[in-house]
């Protein structure tokens, strides 16, 4: 049996869009050629792979031990596409980045901004989603490199510290806290709270972190990402505690004020998380060789992991920190 690449990755486009008709459209061919060639896939194997549920289609349970060789095998490809591209100098491929919505929106930009400068050849991408996705696309190899706040949960996932977060109290200016030296604990249990989502890797520290110092607060809102929090807080509809890299401008353009808290400080560490298995391409390599940990004055950074022995040259200097 010769299984053909091309049946492969679309069998894989269906199975993870669930439509033939969107798996057309994905890879730009038409819907009766998609299903030919599922139907080809099939008769190979000899067993139904797809069964319609309503309007998607489902895998069956040939279909899922298929679509998880499908990964496997489509990953590899393209692993081979990559190492065939260094050997000749790499002067094109790709940097594949996953990020939580702080490092991705906050931090990462002005690295990459200074490593395109370096190798402006290179193609970019930067997906920013939750923590378990990003964990799962690096699993999938859809990924190179992956930046999070949150938990790992995976533990085929090698780690690092990339950078320590600060979480800070911010007010509006015309809040009274504004007017003292420092907030007690205490007090922030009577005040209307604006807090990022369930699930985000803030919310998790906000929550842990007053749950440890005996403080329940009730939210006025959650609302899904920092700038929508932030634009909440400067209208005075409740206070928060979100990131100091994500307040910065905000604060420095007197739109929200930080305000001390007496005697409780809120960190997170944000992990760089890569496969324990995974060959990392020499774009990857290098943007680690080029980036400094963020933070280094509140904890001691790791080394970056180095797992290609053969990294582009080196650039006239090294990253300066966001």
């Amino acid at each position: 049996m010769a299984i053909n690449l091309h049946q492969l990755k679309i069998f894989h486009t269906v199975a993870r869009s669930s439509s033939f008709s969107r798996a057309a459209a994905e890879m730009l061919i038409s819907q009766p050629s998609v299903s030919i060639q599922v139907g080809e896939l099939e008769r190979q194997f000899g067993t139904d792979l797809f069964q319609q549920v309503g309007k998607s289609m489902r895998l069956t349970e040939a279909g899922r031990v298929l679509d998880d060789y499908a990964v496997r095998i489509l990953a590899l490809i393209e692993e081979t596409r990559v190492a065939m591209d260094e050997l000749k100098g790499l002067r094109r491929g790709r940097l594949l980045l996953g990020a939580t919505p702080t490092p991705g929106t906050y931090l990462l930009p002005a690295l990459l901004g200074r490593f395109k400068e370096h190798y402006p050849t290179l193609e970019i991408s930067l997906r920013i989603t939750d923590t378990r996705r990003i964990q799962e696309m690096l699993l999938q190899r859809q990924l190179d490199l992956g930046v999070v706040g949150g938990k790992i949960s995976f533990p085929d996932l090698e780690s690092s510290v990339f950078a320590v977060d600060d979480l800070v109290l911010v007010v509006a200016p015309g809040h009274r806290f504004v007017a003292l030296p420092a907030v007690r604990v205490a007090d922030l249990a009577g005040e209307p709270f604006v807090l990022r989502e369930r699930g985000s890797g803030n919310r998790e520290a906000v929550d842990e972190a007053l749950h440890r110092a005996g403080v329940h607060v009730t939210p006025a809102l959650e609302l899904e990402g920092a700038e929508m929090v932030k634009q909440a807080v400067a209208a005075n509809l409740g206070i928060s505690i979100l990131s100091r890299c994500a307040v910065e401008l905000e604060v420095a353009a007197g739109r929200l004020r930080i305000v001390p808290l007496d005697g409780l400080r809120i960190t997170r560490t944000m992990w760089l998380l890569y496969r324990r298995d995974h060959r990392l391409p020499r774009t990857a390599q290098t943007f680690l060789d080029m980036i400094t940990p963020i933070g280094a004055e509140t904890a001691a950074p790791a080394d970056p992991p180095r797992v290609s022995p053969d990294p582009l040259p080196a650039p006239p200097s090294p990253l300066p920190r966001p």
